[in-house]
Parts: C-alpha cells; sequence; structure tokens
C-alpha cells in the first residue's frame, strides 16, 4: 500500500514539474515571437510627408501631413520650426481597411502650416526613429504668392470634412487599368494579366474582385491581391493589384475588357453639432463614447463601379515552318528530364519512366514526351502530375524478351514563344538488363476485364488465410488525452499567457496613441509624489516651498485628470468643469480655499500657521482621494 501511495505521490510531483516545463517553453516561445514580429512589423513601415497644396497665397494657411503606413503607433513627431511658416499641430488620423482579409493600416499626423512671407521655401525632410530604425520622408517645396490664388474645388485628404465629391473630380482620384504582359501572343501562349485599382486619398471598402470581358481568352483565377504606393507625376495613389495569367485559345484581334470593380465609396457627411474643445475627437481620430457617434453618424458608404477602358490584343497563329511531326501543342520555355528504374529487370517485370517537364509557359498544352520505339515493350498509358512549375509524366513499360536492351530514346517537342521556333528535347537511350523469366520464354496473353476479375477472386479464395476470425475483447488501457487533467492545464496556461501578452500590447500601444488616456493614468502617480514632497516641506516648516509644492501638485493634477493644458488651469475653469460633473459642493469650496491659500502665501507678505498649512495638506489629500474615488 505504501508502495502505491509513494508511486502515486511521484507521479503527481512528475506531472507538477511538467507542467511548469511547459508552462516555461510556452511563455519564452511567445516571447520570441513577439520580439521577432517587432523587428519584421518595423521593416514594413513606411513614412512620407505630404501637402494639400504646392502653391498658397500668403495670409492662407496649407495642411502637412506626415503618414506612417503599416503602424498606428508612432508619436507627435518633432518636427521644430519650418523655415518661412508658423507650424500648429492638429492632431493624429488613424486609418485601417481590410481587403481579402489583409489588414493595413497607418496613422496620419496632421500640421497647419501659416505662411509668414512669400517666396519658395522647402520643406522637410523629417526624420523619425521608431523601434530602433530612422524613416526618413521626401523634401517638400511650397510657393508663397502674395495674390489670390484661382478658387479650387477642396481637396479631400484627413480631417477635411465632404459630402458628396463631383463625377468629374474622382476621375483622377480613383481608377482602373487593365494591363496585359504581352499584346501580340501566340495562340495558347500563357501571358500575365494586371488589374490594378488606383486610389487618391479617398475612403474605399468592401473591393470585389474585377470582372472582365474575355472572349477568345481561357481565364485563371486570380491570385492574392497585391498592395502598394505608387506615385504618377507627383500624386501618391494607393494601388490594389489583382494578377492571373491567360492564353488565347484562337487566332485573329481579340478585345479584352473593359474591367469593372464594384467598391463602396466611403463618403463624410456634414455635421451640424458643433465641437467643443473638451470632446475626444476634436481632431478627427475615435476614441472614447463618441466613436459609434462618429463613424456611423458621420460617414455614409455609397456603391460605386470603376471601369477601366478595354485593350486590344493581336493573337498570332503558331507558324508551320520547322513544326516537329511529334508536336503535341506545348506552348512555353521547357526544360525536359527522363529516368527510369529498375535497370536490371527479368523479362514480364515493369520498369517505370519518369520524365519531368519545367520551365515557365502553359503547362495546360503539355502533353506526354513520345518514345522513338514501341518494339520489345508492352506500353501502358502515361500518369501526369502537374505543380505550379513543373509537370510529371510517370509510364510503364514491360519488357516482353531478353533481346531488349534498351529503352529508346524520348522526345518532347514545343514551341518557344521567346524565339518564335520549335525546340525538341531528348532524353535516352537508356541501357537495361533483361534476363530470361524461369520457366523459359515470357508468353503476355490480353485477358478480358471479366476474366481478370473471376481469376482475382478466385486467387484471394486461396491464398488468404485467416489468422483469427475475430480480434476479441478489446479493453482501453489508459485514459483518452482529452480526459488528463494535464491536456487542460496546458492549454489553459498557454491561452492565459497568450491573453497577457495581448493585454499588455494593447496597453502599451493605447498609451503611445492615447493622449488622454496616458494623463490620466499618470496623474494619481504624479499626485502621489506631489504629496510625499509636500508632506516633507510641512515637517521641515518650509512654507514658501509647502505652498509651491501643494499648488504645482494640484495644478499638474487637474491639468492631467481633465486633459487641459497647465496653463489654463483656473480655479474658475475648474469649478465650472467640475460642477457640470455634479462634484459635491464641499470638495469645490475645499479646492477654493485651497488655489487663495497658495495664492496668499506666495504673492502676499503673510505667512499662514502650521495649523493653517496642516489644514491645506489634509484638504488637497481629500480632494485628490475624492475626485479618484468618483472617477472623474
Amino acid at each position: 500500500m505504501r508502495k502505491e501511495q509513494r508511486a502515486k505521490s511521484k507521479d503527481q510531483n512528475t506531472m507538477t514539474h511538467g507542467t511548469w516545463r511547459i508552462a516555461f517553453i510556452v511563455f519564452f516561445l511567445f516571447t520570441i515571437h513577439y520580439t521577432l514580429c517587432s523587428m519584421l512589423y518595423a521593416s514594413d513601415i513606411q513614412f512620407e510627408a505630404t501637402v494639400d497644396r504646392e502653391t498658397v497665397s500668403l495670409g492662407e494657411s496649407l495642411q502637412l501631413n506626415l503618414s506612417f503606413h503599416g503602424t498606428q503607433n508612432v508619436s507627435r513627431p518633432e518636427i521644430g520650426e519650418i523655415e518661412g511658416f508658423q507650424v500648429r499641430y492638429l492632431g493624429p488620423s488613424t486609418r485601417m481597411s481590410i481587403v481579402n482579409g489583409k489588414v493595413s493600416k497607418s496613422i496620419t499626423h496632421i500640421y497647419t502650416l501659416i505662411p509668414l512671407k512669400t517666396g519658395s521655401f522647402e520643406i522637410g525632410p523629417f526624420s523619425v526613429v521608431f523601434k530602433g530604425k530612422t524613416f526618413t520622408s521626401q523634401a517638400l517645396t511650397v510657393e508663397v504668392v502674395s495674390g489670390a490664388l484661382p478658387s479650387k474645388p477642396p481637396t479631400q485628404g484627413p480631417g477635411v470634412a465632404q459630402e458628396t465629391i463631383p463625377k468629374e473630380q474622382l476621375k483622377d482620384r480613383i481608377f482602373l487599368t487593365i494591363e496585359a504582359g504581352k499584346l501580340q501572343p501566340y495562340v495558347n501562349e500563357s501571358i500575365p494579366l494586371s488589374i490594378k485599382l488606383y486610389i487618391n486619398r479617398l475612403g474605399v471598402r468592401d473591393i470585389q474582385y474585377p470582372k472582365f470581358e474575355h472572349d477568345g481568352f481561357s481565364v485563371k483565377g486570380f491570385r492574392q491581391p497585391k498592395q502598394f504606393r505608387h506615385t504618377i507625376g507627383g500624386i501618391a495613389y494607393d494601388v490594389i493589384e489583382f494578377t492571373t495569367n491567360i492564353f488565347a485559345v484562337r487566332a485573329g484581334e481579340l478585345s479584352l475588357g473593359p474591367a469593372q470593380l464594384d467598391c463602396n465609396l466611403v463618403v463624410r457627411k456634414r455635421q451640424r453639432r458643433r465641437r467643443t474643445p473638451f470632446d475626444d475627437n476634436f481632431f478627427g481620430g475615435f476614441s472614447g463614447n463618441d466613436i459609434f457617434n462618429d463613424f456611423f453618424g458621420r460617414y455614409k458608404a455609397y456603391p460605386f463601379q470603376v471601369t477601366s477602358p478595354p485593350l486590344t490584343v493581336n493573337v498570332q497563329p503558331l507558324p508551320h515552318e520547322g513544326k516537329p511531326a511529334n508536336f503535341k501543342g506545348a506552348i512555353g520555355d521547357f526544360r525536359f528530364k527522363a529516368e527510369a528504374s529498375p535497370k536490371e529487370v527479368k523479362a514480364g517485370d515493369p520498369i517505370t519512366v519518369s520524365m519531368t517537364v519545367s520551365g515557365a509557359g502553359n503547362f495546360d498544352t503539355v502533353s506526354s514526351p513520345v518514345l522513338d520505339s514501341k518494339e520489345g515493350f508492352k506500353v501502358y498509358e502515361p500518369q501526369a502530375k502537374q505543380g505550379q512549375v513543373s509537370k510529371v509524366f510517370e509510364q510503364v513499360l514491360i519488357p516482353q524478351s531478353a533481346k531488349v536492351k534498351e529503352i529508346p530514346k524520348i522526345t518532347f517537342s514545343f514551341f518557344n514563344p521567346q524565339t518564335g521556333k520549335y525546340r525538341s528535347l531528348t532524353q535516352g537511350p537508356f541501357s537495361i538488363s533483361v534476363a530470361k523469366p524461369e520457366g523459359g520464354e515470357l508468353k503476355i496473353v490480353e485477358i478480358p476485364q471479366a476474366v481478370t476479375k473471376t481469376a482475382k477472386e478466385e486467387l484471394l479464395g486461396r491464398d488468404i488465410v485467416y489468422i483469427k476470425e475475430s480480434p476479441g475483447k478489446l479493453k482501453r488501457t489508459g485514459k483518452y488525452l482529452y480526459q488528463r487533467v494535464g491536456f487542460w492545464l496546458y492549454h489553459l496556461i498557454a491561452l492565459i499567457i497568450f491573453i497577457t501578452l495581448v493585454t499588455f500590447y494593447k496597453h502599451q500601444e493605447k498609451l503611445k496613441t492615447d493622449e488622454r488616456y496616458a494623463r490620466r493614468l499618470q496623474a494619481p502617480a504624479k499626485a502621489r509624489k506631489g504629496i510625499r514632497e509636500a508632506q516633507g516641506f510641512l515637517a521641515k516648516e518650509k512654507s514658501g516651498e509647502f505652498f509651491d509644492c501643494v499648488h504645482k501638485t494640484l495644478i499638474g493634477y487637474m491639468a492631467d485628470k481633465l486633459h487641459l493644458p497647465a496653463g489654463g488651469i483656473t480655479i474658475e475653469a475648474v469649478k465650472e468643469i467640475l460642477g457640470a460633473k455634479n462634484i459635491d459642493g464641499e470638495i469645490l469650496d475645499k479646492l477654493t480655499n485651497i488655489f487663495s491659500a497658495c495664492d496668499m502665501a506666495r504673492y502676499a507678505p503673510l505667512e499662514l500657521d502650521r495649523h493653517k498649512r496642516e489644514t491645506i495638506f489634509n484638504d488637497m489629500r481629500k480632494v485628490i482621494d475624492f475626485l479618484e474615488r468618483k472617477k472623474v
């Protein structure tokens, strides 16, 4: 009994140690994965600077956008002073799009530039360090003139309200192109086809795969679309490219397209409600409880269809000159390799010939290579397996007598559209050794299907001897995996680690991108530090330093808590904001007394006694403690 208990205890200890080892390994793997993802993530980021116009009148303003594509975690860049302009930071604008399951996101920091004098000025280049890597934008040239410029339709961009966009403006803002890799291909020649959607600073979602007319062509399915940026005539476009391969099935002048693509334009509706500086979303971002009102109330999706111009393709027939007799229609630039195995057999034993055609071209036109002669062999039809860049044929040959010394050479012919000529590739002949079968010469007789089936059934009946008619009663020797405690414990630990990492990452991301959240989170810690300093000055009877510390602590706490600039904190402004939040009048009175006492001690030649200083200190602690518990 004691031995069994000791063995059971030992098993439990082993399981416990194994659980902790698994937990440590999972945590270690998650850490490595997070680090690698961060490194790769930083390498995919693109940084660019743009302005909404290159010419501006003195007295007007222009908008500078610093955009980071591939991330939304970049804080406000410090760009310093720009010669000839007064710089004002408006705020960030984030953007996220999903195209066929691929997520792309970006953040744009928006600045207003007010020209101070006329002339031509260079803005940038700007450099930003993010995750240990330096990103540099291009330089921009802006001309400031003294006279008024001709009126133009408003340019749409981040932070600019828009209603509907006139159709005449859309032709340069969103358009579709269709491009073929070759405009004069041969019949059955595989050519790449590219359909590109260009978008210039428009909100577009629900993008569908394009459709296009292709009479006379065979079309493959579209591959996963690619997304990148491209500049045309100084204008930056977001491009979504759809690619596939096509080949013409007949000669002549054929029309390809027009291509059509359906999507939804996301248009911002005009707002009637006037926003205040205390709104979370003053600068056009989405945050706080206003997110649903901002997105669903301010934006509307309109169905839109983009159409490309058609494309004319002149398809040429294959030439008759130099066409091999064994040509079966293969079009492309191919390589050919053949192998035979085994090479030492008895008459009647099978030999497998493996023939591989690889390269670039239309593999739908590739047929099996041809044996120059079948004499002395029983030849079966080849079996084909096709990959992306190769096609493999396996053919079984059976030598009928020992007189066979080799497998004849094998030829594969194709037409190369790059050179415009036919080409034949050969492999072999392959030397083989064929021995006589036991019992004399082999005679191969073709047996009808029905007879073959009967013979097989009789053979199986005589040759198979059942060792046991029934396997007997089966008994499970252990628990199923899902019934073990350790199985679920391992998954639970992995899930907890994953949730912890995700929560930590989201928290850090919010601290970097949400200034209001970061200030509110840091406010209690700064206040506790200020309270400790004030308590020290109180104990040392340093009245001036005490009231300076109380004033600084309370001003800093209220500024961070209410998301206001520290220079704008006055007792009137604070009472107005807290009064609107239904804060107890006693707290407001304490705040008034604290501010008044600090002003008297700092600016009037009057020194308050220790009892008064202790009262001020206790009131400050009560006010901060009350506002923290109230979740203001």
